[in-house]
């Protein structure tokens, strides 16, 4: 017998363990022995960003890319997880001009721009460290390796490849136009970096003046001294006769000349139903402005205050004074109609929380409705970036997971704008892009890999972020050495690691399917003509055990290295992935973790019964031949669970295959075959090949549970001795579906009537309150009892049932009960010198009239109308709840009474 402690205690292992697989060396495909044109699967981790730790959407991510990885490594493919971080330009920028700001009081125009980026760069290196020991405290198995940063020197070059291509092929093009401007990152941002918050607001009705025909309404009067038009509805017959009219208006800062104009979009019904037209402070207002040929006025500038243009009574004030100030000179004209209270969607940076000002800028642009023809790329003939990221996944090039974010992805790209894609940061891509003689007439711009000789100046703005992050799949395997190939092409095509794309599966949240997912679709089909991967898998929003949001306001921010400290990364692990399905949103606590670390001791305690009491530890890796029912079930059903589970994790249903492991381990092995083996285990015919299936069962075990529970798993098989680490075993071949019927038939069926034979005498024994050590009598009235191989389990019901006869017999005992098995017969518990029947009778019918009442009182409160429809909504389902409670029971009373007569 070996000995083994007790506990399992994950602190002791966890780090121990991580390190052998770290020396061991097989997270890198390449030092595993496998057949060259094998299958691959890959996976290019979703980068964390360079700002600090994980949080509990990470850690979701690598429970669930990780159990893929494992899973696939056991099938023998050739797997590789790449890792990797992500500068996060704006994102790190801003924490380390916090940081700086809190520390020392400083901006980074203090310090400078190659002073400040340093530190930039040392906080992201730092940062790196922590996320990479995080990544490890997950037990992921990625190929440390390969590790890549989207800031690195072979990154950096595809960026720029990637920036000439697209600017050449007439995708990516520099113009003036509305933006989304962050007054607090001094910066642009796209669409999708910004984020709504509704909030209290002011409606204002007034007129441009006291000749003006008409009022218009707006929750931004300010903005008003850059109109140029107001726009109606072609339908509105109340301002038809205005349409096409200009009126020259002075709100105090100069005349302004305001054309009506029309557009289909306005409301009518919403305000005056006349909109004011401020077509450089309004995305919507631009494209109006557009089509009617329309001036812009800028009014607000680059840092949030009015503009030389709003007039010398409100230039340098801030918005919100300009505001004021505007909206008491109306009522001071009386141009003022009305002031009301309102909701107002406000636009806000989804890094600052600063309110974004839609300004006109200069800037670079992805254009998305560009048709372009791309030589030798299949995708890219006469489309646009728009049509192909459509057609990919229409044609299920690509697979997203679960399907109904297809029509989320399809109603996003379809409403897709240009992309702009310069950042006014420090930290970033640089623009590949110089100037001579910078705005003025004879202005010359380059676009190239390194700068042009003479008098030429680069471009003082990076490129987004997801500009980088979209080439994330392809560029992260193109080999790092990349001067030593001659041209781009030869170096998409020789790098070594391309084997691996497209990369087999991007697992993320389905928050990021617009920020990430379709740029790298968009950008890999551009330059490779190939998808960037097969499948897009999106796990849900991790939340509280209220099914609230996570937030620092409401203190429910749950950091997962607490729970690893408290329970075990596997018991982590597995409340990540089981009770929740692909897209779903997952709630997560310390009693669902908790509950899962239970799990863990249970399958650490089943193993160690196993290796405790064996006569000899070994590996049994062929299946031993069955010499009794539970031995025929038991390797049935493992066949059975292989078969499923394998399914269950190809067609991506994590918790179905948990579940039904889970299912497996404790009810069928544990609770059943487990406590048959003691038995069999006394019989010394039997001994030794129970001892060869329980060791068998274990070894299967142990790799199905691996890719769930990594560290627990290895910690048990190092009790085999084997030569090789867990983690590199082969994934069980299941041969379920041979002779299925047969085995249905001749081993399923009989062991589950066995099961429904045992559970019927434990409930009569429950129902009458035999105690539960006292060894009673049963008989079974019943026929062709053969068929369900009675005989054969006669002696293992007589044992786990404490039974001192279990009988064959015609008609039912006196003094006993009963309950009708179908497929067995009448299984008659004997009560004589156990119970008193005439006091159960009347302690039956006792309770049969309580509960008679009971059930009477609960109907009349749920006939009353006006209790059902004053009473809360949860109070009434209570009560509900009851009724069918005390029905049940009535029903068990009766049968009870039943079976004593």
């Amino acid at each position: 017998m070996k000995e083994i402690p007790k506990a399992y205690n994950p602190k002791d292992v966890e780090d121990k363990i991580y390190h052998k697989w770290e020396e061991s060396g097989y997270f890198n495909p390449d030092n595993l022995k496998l057949p060259k044109n094998g299958d691959y699967f890959s996976i290019s981790m979703p980068p964390p960003n360079r700002t600090g730790t994980l949080h509990t959407g990470h850690a979701t991510m690598l429970a669930y890319q990780d159990l893929m990885v494992r899973f696939n490594r056991l099938l023998g493919k050739k797997t590789l997880w790449l890792p990797g971080t992500d500068h996060a330009a704006i994102a790190t920028q801003t924490k380390v001009e916090s940081i700086l700001y809190k520390e020392e009081k400083k901006t980074r125009h203090d310090l400078g721009k190659e002073k400040f980026l340093q530190k930039v760069r040392e906080f992201a290196e730092e940062s790196k460290k922590t996320i990479n020991q995080q990544v490890r405290k997950m037990g992921s198995s990625c190929d440390w390796s390969r590790e890549r940063y989207t800031l690195d020197e072979g990154l950096t070059q595809v960026v720029k490849y990637t920036f000439i291509k697209m600017y050449d092929a007439g995708l990516i093009e520099r113009d003036y136009r509305i933006v989304n401007w962050c007054p607090r990152c001094n910066s642009t941002l796209s669409d999708d970096e910004v984020e709504y918050k509704e909030v209290n607001a002011k409606l204002y009705t007034f007129k441009y003046s006291k000749d003006f025909p008409f009022a218009i309404a707006t929750t931004r009067p300010e903005t008003k001294l850059g109109d140029t038009a107001v726009a109606v509805n072609p339908k509105d017959k109340r301002y038809k006769k205005y349409i096409g009219k200009t009126y020259t208006v002075d709100l105090g800062h100069g005349k302004q000349e305001i054309k009506i104009v029309t557009e289909d979009s306005v409301d009518p019904n919403f305000g005056t139903g006349a909109l004011g037209v401020t077509p450089a402070h309004s995305i919507i207002d631009y494209e109006i402005a557009q089509k009617n040929n329309l001036p812009l006025i800028k009014v607000i500038g680059e840092d949030g205050k009015m503009t030389k243009e709003a007039g010398k009574n409100y230039q340098d004030l801030t918005v919100e004074e300009a505001r004021d100030k505007f909206v008491k000179w109306l009522e001071k004209e009386g141009l003022m109609e009305k002031i009301e209270d309102t909701k107002q969607n406000l636009s806000i940076c989804y890094r600052c929380d600063s309110a974004i000002e839609p300004l006109p800028s200069l800037q670079w642009f992805v254009r998305v409705n560009k048709k372009v023809t791309l030589a030798g790329n299949k995708y890219f003939q006469n489309k646009t970036i728009r049509e192909v990221a459509l057609q990919v996944v229409k044609e299920r090039d690509i697979k997203i997971i679960p399907e109904r974010f297809e029509k989320t992805y399809y109603q996003w790209l379809e409403n897709l704008r240009d992309w702009c894609i310069s950042r006014q940061i420090w930290f970033g891509h640089p623009i590949p892009v110089w100037y001579k003689d910078k705005g003025k007439k004879n202005e010359e711009i380059f676009v190239g890999l390194e700068a042009p000789k003479g008098d030429w100046v680069q471009d003082g703005d990076t490129l987004d972020t997801w500009f980088s992050s979209g080439l994330w799949t392809f560029s992260t395997l193109l080999d790092k050495n990349y001067k030593k190939y001659k041209t781009w092409e030869e170096w998409l095509k020789n790098s070594p690691d391309m084997q691996f794309h497209p990369t087999s599966v991007m697992e993320t949240g389905y928050d990021i399917l617009f920020f990430w997912i379709a740029r790298m679709i968009i950008q890999t089909t551009f330059i490779l003509g190939d998808i960037p991967f097969k499948t897009v898998y999106l796990h849900g929003l991790v939340r509280d055990e209220k099914g609230r949001k996570m937030s620092k306001s409401l203190g429910n921010v749950v950091d997962p290295l607490d729970l690893i400290e408290k329970f075990g990364t596997d018991a982590l692990r597995v409340a990540m992935i089981s009770g929740t399905a692909a897209g779903m949103d997952m709630r997560l606590y310390d009693e669902k973790v908790e509950g899962a670390r239970n799990f863990v001791n249970k399958l650490w305690n089943i193993s160690r019964y196993i290796l405790s009491s064996v006569s000899e530890i070994k590996l049994v890796e062929e299946k031993p031949g069955p010499k009794t029912l539970a031995d025929e079930w038991i390797l049935a059903r493992l066949e059975q669970v292989t078969a499923e589970i394998t399914l269950d994790l190809e067609n991506f249903n994590f918790s179905g295959a948990s579940d039904a492991l889970r299912n497996f381990t404790w009810s069928d092995l544990a609770d059943w075959y487990l406590e048959i083996s003691k038995l069999q285990r006394a019989n010394s015919k039997l001994v030794e090949n129970t001892e060869n299936i329980l060791l068998y069962i274990l070894g299967k075990l142990l790799i199905l549970w691996h890719p769930f529970i990594p560290f627990v798993t290895e910690e048990i098989w190092a009790n085999f001795g084997c030569k090789d680490l867990l983690m590199v075993q082969s994934w069980p071949i299941s041969k379920e579906s041979e002779q299925k019927e047969k085995i249905e038939k001749e081993i399923l069926y009989p062991f589950w009537k066995f099961e429904e034979i045992m559970m019927t005498i434990r409930n009569l024994r429950a129902d009458f309150k035999v105690d539960p050590a006292k060894k009673v009598s049963v008989s079974i009235i019943g026929k062709n009892l053969d068929k369900i191989r009675f005989e054969e389990v006669k002696e293992v019901i007589i044992f786990l049932a404490r039974l001192d006869k279990l009988e064959i017999e015609k008609s039912k005992p006196k003094n006993s009960v009963s309950h009708v098995l179908e497929g067995v017969g009448e299984i008659c518990l004997h009560l004589e010198g156990l119970v008193d029947i005439k006091k159960e009778k009347e302690r039956i019918n006792s309770e049969i009239k309580s509960v008679s009442g009971f059930i009477k009182s609960l109907e009349q409160k749920l006939k009353n109308k006006d209790f059902v429809e004053k009473a809360p909504k949860e109070v009434v389902e209570k009560e509900e709840f009851k009724l069918k409670e005390q029905k049940e029971k009535m029903e068990k009373l009766e049968e009870q009474l039943k079976s004593l007569k």
